[in-house]
């Protein structure tokens, strides 16, 4: 270690101060590739490029099958409740008293010998 400034005391006398210039030298080390480096990273990089390509066309597919999925369900819901709807539309138009008075404004009278009933759905 230099020593860059001496007590005026220690010597007797007063010697000149130096100053001390340090230079940073940087080394620049360019790393050759060879042919075969360059190709064998240039197919990795492609090979990386293409699996993820692949692999967003496999979630895009999947979001889209998905949002169809969810669409068909929306319409199932749907064609139920109107389905629900007819049902009960139907038995409205079933009923022994829509039927009467159907046969009544028709001229037809009723006549207890000649009715049977009907059931539907019966289950023992």
């Amino acid at each position: 270690m230099a020593v860059e400034y001496i007590n005026q005391n220690y010597y007797g006398q007063a010697q000149p101060q130096t100053e001390v210039k340090t230079r940073t030298v940087t080394k620049i080390h360019v790393v050759s590739l060879s042919k075969l480096e360059k190709l064998v990273y240039l197919s990795l990089i492609t090979l990386i490029a293409l699996v993820s390509i692949y692999m967003l066309s496999l979630k895009y597919d999947a979001y889209q099958t998905n949002s169809k999925i969810a669409a068909i369900e929306q319409k199932i819901v749907h064609q139920k409740s109107v389905n629900g709807e007819l049902n009960s539309e139907a038995m409205k138009q079933s009923s022994y008293e829509r039927v009467y008075s159907k046969a009544k404004s028709f001229g037809l009278s009723l006549n207890n010998d000649n009715v049977k009933v009907v059931q539907k759905n019966v289950t023992n």
